[in-house]
């Protein structure tokens, strides 16, 4: 059943960022957006940064173009007026991060995942490789929790959980709401070529990431966590002072697709 709301500065939204790049950010959000599908959701997807190959595989996901984040390029009222924008008719945003959820332009915060989640006051789920780790992912989680004031990180999926001993070992230490334990599965992720992952039109449809979240994750909590996420003040991004007549041609192809 679809949700309700007045405004779309309510929104429904989560972020799910990561540790670090290749920890499995990209597998959890389609898997994340095709489950809230399932559950007869609109949902709206974004990504943190000017990346064009995983907005390839939200839109194709959710049926709605997914969104570009960046306020290096934007600034932050850029950010929060497309995020709106976008957001209008969606019954929950699902946004991608990028890299780790600290690292940003030149070893600064500026347009990193947490600053995204500052200007949207976010909520996210942090995605932890556990691959040859147990306890020391609990150190991990503790230094992203506490390494920046004001940042919310409601729950926790860990990533590549090798057995069921595996996961009992992790969840003894447990500081922090799990919300999702994923077995290692080969044949989950994207496959890699020249300039990073395959793009959507590249590849069959794949439902299995949809498969695993649903049946590894608490979908239902990750969905009250977004409904959570407090109302945002109206974004205010002006158009240009005077209208212009403007024809403008883009090229769409397999070869141009870059965008």
């Amino acid at each position: 059943m679809a949700l309700h709301r007045e405004a779309t500065s309510t929104i429904p939204r989560i972020m799910v960022a990561g540790t670090h790049s290749g920890c499995g950010k990209t597998t959890v959000s389609r898997g994340l957006m095709q489950a809230l599908r399932r559950k007869g959701l609109v949902v709206q997807p974004f990504k943190v940064g000017p990346d064009f190959i995983d907005p390839t595989h939200h839109s194709a996901i959710c049926g709605r173009i997914s969104r570009n984040l960046d306020p290096f390029m934007m600034g932050e009222r850029g950010v929060a007026a497309t995020f709106q924008g976008a957001s209008a008719g969606a019954d929950i945003a699902v946004i991608e991060g990028v890299m780790g959820m600290y690292d940003g332009l030149e070893g600064t915060a500026t347009a990193s995942t947490a600053h995204v989640m500052r200007i949207l006051e976010s909520p996210a789920l942090l995605v932890v490789d556990v691959m040859g780790m147990s306890r020391s992912a609990h150190a991990l989680i503790e230094g992203y929790r506490h390494f920046e004031p004001g940042i919310e990180i409601a729950g926790v999926v860990f990533n590549q959980v090798g057995s069921s001993r595996h996961r009992a070992m992790i969840e003894e230490g447990l500081s922090i709401r799990a919300l999702g334990f994923i077995p290692r599965t080969p044949c989950l992720g994207v496959d890699s070529r020249h300039l990073g992952l395959k793009m959507a039109f590249e590849m069959e449809e794949d439902s299995l990431p949809g498969a695993v979240v649903l049946e590894h994750c608490d979908v239902d909590s990750i969905l009250k966590i977004a409904q959570s996420a407090p109302p945002l003040a109206a974004a205010y991004f002006p158009g240009p002072s005077c209208p212009a007549a403007v024809t403008i041609g883009v090229a769409r192809d397999e070869a141009f697709c870059f965008y």
